[in-house]
């Protein structure tokens, strides 16, 4: 089994990569932009043979052949938002219909992971699944959590439409 980790080298990513090749047997594929993540957070993987490790921007379409995908790339800090809100956007909504089609070619799994920010600053505590949300579509932290909540909406879609 192949699997791709998109935001592999970040935070998160890398600690499920962790994951990945200490219980796996799979190969594990990570694509990442560093845009916020680092490829020390990987280190120890480099030169394993079950390892490949891509600098790639998902706002651009992938080919690679794999039978899971775990998407997590996207600039998950204030900070990026302010310094480069479109590049924001366009890693949750464009990332994540290259990611679909991905998927969709390849009949392949996938797992979004998504944010409670796109509950915006919610007036309910805390937050049941039914709850749509409070939020400010035009705010500084917009092209994050619209993004997210955008990206959300295309799992679903994609689910419902073509059963990924």
């Amino acid at each position: 089994m192949r699997i791709l980790v998109t935001g592999g080298a970040g935070f998160i990513g890398s600690h499920l990569v962790d994951k990945l090749m200490e219980k796996e047997k799979s190969e594990v594929i990570v694509a990442d932009n560093y845009f916020t993540g680092s490829k020390d957070n990987l280190k120890k993987w480099i030169g394993h043979p079950r390892f490949e490790l891509i600098r790639h921007d998902i706002s651009r379409p992938l080919f690679v052949e794999v039978d899971q995908i775990y998407h997590l790339a996207c600039p998950a800090s204030p900070i990026f938002y302010k310094y480069n809100s479109v590049k924001t956007i366009k890693t949750n909504v464009m990332g994540t219909l290259n990611m679909l089609g991905l998927a969709k070619r390849l009949r392949a799994r996938i797992l979004f992971t998504s944010t409670s920010e796109v509950y915006g600053d919610p007036l309910e505590h805390p937050q049941k699944e039914t709850y749509w949300g409070n939020v400010n579509p035009i705010g500084v932290r917009s092209c994050y959590d619209e993004g997210k909540r955008m990206a959300e909406t295309l799992m679903f879609d994609y689910h419902r439409q073509y059963g990924i």
